[in-house]
Protein backbone atom coordinates (compact mmCIF):
# COMPACT_ATOMS: atom_id res chain seq x y z
CA UNK A 1 0.00 0.00 0.00
CA UNK A 2 1.54 3.47 -1.07
CA UNK A 3 1.88 6.09 1.60
CA UNK A 4 4.06 9.61 0.90
CA UNK A 5 6.59 8.44 3.19
CA UNK A 6 7.15 5.89 1.30
CA UNK A 7 7.68 7.33 -1.86
CA UNK A 8 9.77 10.11 -0.11
CA UNK A 9 11.81 7.42 0.73
CA UNK A 10 11.98 6.45 -2.78
CA UNK A 11 12.52 9.56 -4.01
CA UNK A 12 15.76 10.00 -1.36
CA UNK A 13 16.96 6.92 -2.40
CA UNK A 14 17.01 8.15 -5.86
CA UNK A 15 18.14 11.73 -5.60
CA UNK A 16 19.36 11.83 -9.47
CA UNK A 17 16.09 10.29 -11.00
CA UNK A 18 13.85 11.47 -8.25
CA UNK A 19 12.49 14.30 -6.09
CA UNK A 20 9.50 15.59 -3.91
CA UNK A 21 7.95 18.91 -4.98
CA UNK A 22 6.06 20.39 -2.32
CA UNK A 23 3.29 22.80 -3.17
CA UNK A 24 0.53 25.01 -1.73
CA UNK A 25 -2.17 24.33 -4.27
CA UNK A 26 -3.85 21.10 -4.22
CA UNK A 27 -3.34 19.57 -7.60
CA UNK A 28 -6.86 17.66 -8.58
CA UNK A 29 -6.44 18.44 -12.54
CA UNK A 30 -4.61 19.38 -14.97
CA UNK A 31 -5.76 23.02 -14.42
CA UNK A 32 -4.25 22.78 -10.70
CA UNK A 33 -0.88 21.08 -12.23
CA UNK A 34 -0.09 24.02 -14.40
CA UNK A 35 0.38 26.23 -11.81
CA UNK A 36 3.21 23.96 -10.21
CA UNK A 37 4.43 22.05 -13.34
CA UNK A 38 4.99 22.01 -16.89
CA UNK A 39 1.70 19.97 -17.40
CA UNK A 40 3.35 18.35 -21.01
CA UNK A 41 5.18 16.24 -18.32
CA UNK A 42 2.34 14.86 -16.28
CA UNK A 43 2.02 11.54 -16.11
CA UNK A 44 -1.37 9.99 -15.10
CA UNK A 45 -1.84 7.04 -13.34
CA UNK A 46 -5.59 4.92 -13.50
CA UNK A 47 -6.48 2.05 -11.96
CA UNK A 48 -8.59 -0.20 -14.45
CA UNK A 49 -10.45 -3.21 -14.10
CA UNK A 50 -10.97 -5.91 -17.39
CA UNK A 51 -12.33 -9.38 -17.46
CA UNK A 52 -8.28 -10.22 -16.99
CA UNK A 53 -7.99 -8.81 -13.72
CA UNK A 54 -6.59 -5.12 -12.39
CA UNK A 55 -4.05 -2.81 -13.91
CA UNK A 56 -2.68 0.52 -13.52
CA UNK A 57 -2.19 2.52 -17.07
CA UNK A 58 0.47 5.10 -16.73
CA UNK A 59 -0.23 7.27 -19.69
CA UNK A 60 0.18 11.25 -20.60
CA UNK A 61 -2.30 13.64 -18.72
CA UNK A 62 -2.65 15.45 -21.96
CA UNK A 63 -5.56 13.67 -23.08
CA UNK A 64 -8.72 11.76 -22.40
CA UNK A 65 -7.65 8.20 -23.40
CA UNK A 66 -10.10 6.27 -25.64
CA UNK A 67 -10.04 3.08 -22.95
CA UNK A 68 -12.67 0.75 -25.66
CA UNK A 69 -9.55 0.96 -28.00
CA UNK A 70 -6.55 0.89 -25.93
CA UNK A 71 -8.44 -2.17 -24.02
CA UNK A 72 -8.29 -3.96 -27.49
CA UNK A 73 -4.84 -2.72 -28.32
CA UNK A 74 -3.28 -4.23 -24.56
CA UNK A 75 -5.45 -7.23 -24.55
CA UNK A 76 -8.22 -6.56 -21.94
CA UNK A 77 -11.76 -7.40 -22.40
CA UNK A 78 -14.44 -4.78 -20.91
CA UNK A 79 -11.82 -1.83 -19.87
CA UNK A 80 -13.14 0.34 -17.03
CA UNK A 81 -11.62 3.01 -14.09
CA UNK A 82 -12.01 0.89 -10.80
CA UNK A 83 -14.17 2.33 -8.39
CA UNK A 84 -12.71 4.64 -5.90
CA UNK A 85 -12.86 1.69 -3.18
CA UNK A 86 -11.36 -1.09 -5.02
CA UNK A 87 -8.35 1.83 -5.86
CA UNK A 88 -8.06 2.39 -2.26
CA UNK A 89 -8.54 -1.11 -1.40
CA UNK A 90 -5.51 -2.37 -4.06
CA UNK A 91 -3.38 0.70 -4.30
CA UNK A 92 -3.78 2.73 -0.70
CA UNK A 93 -3.83 5.48 -2.92
CA UNK A 94 -7.36 7.71 -3.07
CA UNK A 95 -8.90 8.64 -6.82
CA UNK A 96 -6.93 11.56 -8.11
CA UNK A 97 -3.76 11.08 -5.91
CA UNK A 98 -2.50 7.82 -7.27
CA UNK A 99 0.80 7.68 -8.41
CA UNK A 100 2.98 5.42 -10.67
CA UNK A 101 4.91 3.61 -7.18
CA UNK A 102 4.00 1.15 -4.74
CA UNK A 103 1.29 -0.43 -6.27
CA UNK A 104 1.05 -3.96 -6.34
CA UNK A 105 -0.58 -4.17 -9.39
CA UNK A 106 0.53 -5.09 -13.15
CA UNK A 107 1.27 -2.02 -15.22
CA UNK A 108 0.95 -0.88 -18.87
CA UNK A 109 3.22 1.95 -19.69
CA UNK A 110 2.88 4.83 -22.36
CA UNK A 111 6.22 4.78 -24.25
CA UNK A 112 5.49 8.45 -25.55
CA UNK A 113 6.98 9.13 -21.59
CA UNK A 114 9.97 7.48 -22.22
CA UNK A 115 10.98 10.42 -24.41
CA UNK A 116 11.28 12.97 -21.38
CA UNK A 117 13.70 13.15 -19.03
CA UNK A 118 11.46 13.80 -16.17
CA UNK A 119 7.78 13.52 -15.42
CA UNK A 120 5.55 14.74 -13.00
CA UNK A 121 3.39 12.34 -10.78
CA UNK A 122 1.14 12.04 -8.10
CA UNK A 123 2.24 11.12 -4.58
CA UNK A 124 -0.68 10.19 -2.17
CA UNK A 125 -0.92 13.51 -0.74
CA UNK A 126 -2.24 16.39 -3.07
CA UNK A 127 0.44 19.09 -2.05
CA UNK A 128 3.99 17.28 -3.17
CA UNK A 129 4.30 16.05 -6.48
CA UNK A 130 6.99 13.36 -7.69
CA UNK A 131 9.11 14.68 -10.58
CA UNK A 132 10.59 11.28 -11.63
CA UNK A 133 12.33 9.61 -14.28
CA UNK A 134 9.99 7.76 -16.56
CA UNK A 135 12.55 4.51 -16.66
CA UNK A 136 12.62 4.56 -13.00
CA UNK A 137 9.02 3.61 -13.31
CA UNK A 138 9.31 1.13 -15.78
CA UNK A 139 12.36 -0.32 -13.49
CA UNK A 140 9.95 -0.34 -10.57
CA UNK A 141 7.38 -1.86 -11.28
CA UNK A 142 5.74 -5.44 -12.99
CA UNK A 143 5.31 -3.50 -16.63
CA UNK A 144 2.71 -6.18 -18.35
CA UNK A 145 3.14 -3.91 -21.52
CA UNK A 146 3.86 -0.84 -23.75
CA UNK A 147 1.63 1.22 -25.75
CA UNK A 148 1.76 4.85 -27.53
CA UNK A 149 -0.75 7.37 -26.01
CA UNK A 150 -0.61 9.53 -29.46
CA UNK A 151 -2.33 6.46 -30.84
CA UNK A 152 -5.43 6.45 -27.95
CA UNK A 153 -5.83 10.12 -26.95
CA UNK A 154 -9.04 11.33 -27.81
Amino acid sequence: MATFEQISRFAGEHPRQARIIEHETAIVDLESGARVFDITKAAATYIVEAKEGVFAVVASATGRLQWRRLGRALGLRQIHLAAPELVKERTGYDVGTVGPLFLGVRMFFDRRLLEHDVVYCGTEDAHHTLAIAPGLIVDSNDVAGYFDSAEYLK
